[in-house]
């Protein structure tokens, strides 16, 4: 996940807090202890405005009201926050025990969905205007080498469109139901389908969304359009690129077609192959399916 600025407004008294190692004494993590600690902190270096406007950066600085001050790291400590006691004290509200670290791997997921997010914030910065009022189909995202085909990474995409274009109060239909429920014993019940001998059809008049994907050994590239399905008019686009990630790479290795055409090409010797993104790329993946 991309490391960004991050402004931070302290409103209504409660002040974050993050304790450095040197005062996190171990047995003293109650209440009492940490509104003692900050009262004399206050005293020292002089009370803080909890209103006051920060701006936290890399590198262990923080800037609060144009002032350079420090920024410590801890780990294995409760998270929470100091609230005003009303009595020249503060009050710990917070965890019991320290909270972990969210893994790498969730982190890279949060990041594709924020990733999504923006793309969908690109595609209606102007509203509704100009779509005439019509309901939008998220289909799959396709490779852009090869737009037969998609992946899981494609078909998250729309998936997760749904959800966006929702949020933001745009008309989407599901298109994929069948006409009634479908019952499995000992499996579930079903209201969507890929079949399409199954789905009811929906009405060719629409807006699509949809787009393309290209992908390297270091980097992911997509592009959304959005279009009018009588005639093709492209009416808003949006794009957006980030790193590979683990998470990245089983996605767009898991239903893709990416296997199948480099298990055609005719390689008469690995010195003779010019493509690092292909063969190369291939080899260096966590999940092959």
């Amino acid at each position: 996940m991309r490391t960004r600025p991050v402004f931070l407004s302290l409103l209504g008294g409660l002040l974050a807090v993050a304790l450095s190692a040197g005062a996190a004494v171990a047995g003293e993590a109650d209440a009492a202890s940490l509104a003692r600690r900050n009262a004399e902190s206050a005293t020292r270096g002089g009370a803080l405005d909890p209103g006051a406007g920060a701006l936290a950066a890399p590198m262990g600085k923080a800037y609060v009201d144009g002032a350079r001050r420090p920024v410590a790291g801890a780990s294995g400590l409760p998270a929470g926050v100091l609230a005003p006691d009303g009595g020249g004290g503060y009050v710990w509200v917070g965890t019991a025990a320290p909270v972990p670290a969210p893994s790498e791997e969730h982190a890279a997921a949060r990041e594709i969905r924020l990733q999504i997010r923006e793309m969908a914030a690109q595609l209606f910065e102007r509203g509704t205007t100009g779509l005439g009022g019509g309901v939008a189909l998220p289909a799959s995202f396709v490779n852009q080498d090869d737009m037969d085909s998609s992946s899981a990474f494609g078909r998250y995409i729309a998936e997760q469109m749904f959800y966006e274009l929702n949020q933001l109060g745009i008309p989407v239909r599901e298109y994929r139901t069948m006409p009634s429920v479908l019952t499995r014993p000992e499996q579930g019940e079903f209201v969507i389908t890929r079949d399409m001998a199954k789905a009811a059809r929906p009405r060719p008049a629409g807006l699509a969304l949809s787009g393309t994907y290209y992908f390297d050994k270091h980097n992911v590239f997509v592009n959304a359009r959005l279009f009018n399905t009588k005639d093709g008019l492209v009416l808003r686009t949006a794009n957006m690129v980030f790193p590979q990630t683990p998470v990245t790479r089983a996605m767009l290795t898991k239903g893709g077609g990416m296997r199948l055409r480099a298990a055609q090409t005719e390689v008469r010797s690995l010195a003779d192959m010019k493509d690092d993104t292909s063969l190369q790329f291939m080899l260096q993946q966590n999940t092959l399916h």
